[in-house]
């Protein structure tokens, strides 16, 4: 590990089940388990895997002029977003070319999530910080270290928190992609969406307190 690397919330937990740790985007993370990248790449196709995904980094848009700010600095449309739903984006420059990747979560009417690449979260953030001047009512706060973010992908992620989810799965996204949706598991609020990047038909990232992060990777697994 460089001795520069940030750990996520779980990374005790990950060292003390013997992964494999590699530095990535700035952060100490686990690569795979003692039982083999090939057998955790096939258990997630035919069951579900677990990832800590909580290196992305993860700004709270908010205030009066969140959606014009948002309208300007992305290449999407977040106009078409209601709450609850979700879209992929870019993070454009001022000639139009990419800064970063990313994902934007509408938490309600004037209440944003934009997830970043965890290389790129510093420029991310720099870069955004210099558009908000445009928007002095509009309200950008780094929420990475506050929230630890997780992803369950594969045919069974689905069953598992309906397992879980209190006091019903009502409470998960709906069926489409994109959706999101908040939940209760052991009493902690948990905002729910039907995204990832793993290729699965069905999958879930779940965004929670990071204090509460291994209470709830437990439950799951």
């Amino acid at each position: 590990m460089e001795a520069s690397a940030r750990k996520t919330v779980l990374n005790s937990w990950h060292r003390g089940h013997g992964a494999h740790m590699v530095t990535f985007g700035g952060w100490d993370m686990p690569l795979n388990y003692p039982i083999g990248i090939v057998e955790e790449h096939l258990a997630t196709r035919k069951f579900g895997g677990l990832f800590d995904i909580s290196h992305m980094g993860r700004f709270r848009v908010s205030g009066a002029q969140a959606l014009p700010f948002l309208q300007y600095a992305l290449s999407n449309n977040a106009v078409a977003l209601d709450p609850g739903q979700s879209q992929y984006t870019i993070i454009a420059n001022e000639s139009g070319g990419a800064v970063d990747d990313s994902y934007l979560y509408r938490l309600d009417e004037k209440e944003y999530l934009l997830v970043v690449n965890a290389a790129n979260s510093l420029k991310d953030w720099n870069w955004l910080q210099e558009i908000r001047k445009k928007y002095p009512q509009a309200i950008l706060e780094d929420r990475t270290a506050e929230t630890a973010m997780l992803s369950l992908q594969g045919p069974r992620s689905k069953a598992v928190l309906e397992c879980i989810l209190y006091p019903s799965h009502s409470y998960l996204p709906d069926p489409g992609r994109n959706h999101l949706r908040q939940g209760t598991i052991e009493g902690i609020s948990v905002n729910i969406a039907r995204t990832g990047y793993t290729g699965e038909a069905l999958g879930f990232e779940l965004f929670l307190p990071s204090d509460k992060a291994g209470l709830i990777w437990e439950k799951i697994l």
